[in-house]
């Protein structure tokens, strides 16, 4: 073997090691006591606000629609993710998903929305569902009940935005009450 193609080998070794090395970003969380647990809603990323308005994991917790957590990266999102964490656990069967932006028709027109959802949980449940591009609440039930310490939803594809890559979801909204009452 060549001196020269031994230090090749060598420059990118120590390339890959210090590229693998570089720390994530660090989840955003807000988090939400509520009857049955207090649940925390945790965001791979999330867009820099952009005056007063502000897309990171509190408008989770807000509830408050016309608001909504977009992805911070580069792209759809496909990847980024929402996770939600219960303490204590609970049972659940079926949430409601909220996508888009919802501010206005336009503003969601203008983003991206989700349209294949990964949903993995803490006890070991995984599935892909397809979101409908619609402003309406969409309900998803979970084919089994799950008793998760965790839940998490990613984008696996996304209906593009008319003017962005951005893709933004208004609300996650488990239904606790179903089987814990």
């Amino acid at each position: 073997m060549s001196l020269r193609l031994v230090l090749t080998l060598l420059a990118a070794s120590a390339f890959a090691a210090v590229a693998s090395a570089q720390p994530k970003p660090k989840e955003e969380c807000a988090t939400q006591n509520g009857q049955f647990a207090e649940t925390r809603f945790c965001v791979s990323s999330a867009l820099a606000p952009q005056g007063e308005n502000k897309y990171g994991p509190e408008i989770f917790v807000e509830g408050d629609e016309k608001k909504a957590w977009c992805e911070g990266v580069v792209g759809y999102g496909i990847g980024e993710s929402v996770t939600i964490h219960f303490k204590p656990a609970v049972r659940m069967q079926e949430f409601t998903f909220v996508n888009g932006y919802q501010k206005s028709d336009e503003t969601y027109k203008n983003n991206s929305r989700v349209k294949q959802l990964r949903i993995q949980t803490s006890d070991g449940f995984a599935n892909v569902v397809t979101v409908p591009d619609t402003k309406d609440g969409h309900t998803v039930k979970l084919p089994r009940p799950v008793k998760p310490q965790w839940v998490r939803f990613t984008i696996a594809e996304v209906y593009p935005g008319a003017r962005g890559s951005d893709t933004c979801i208004s609300g996650i909204f488990p239904n606790l009450e179903q089987l814990n009452n």
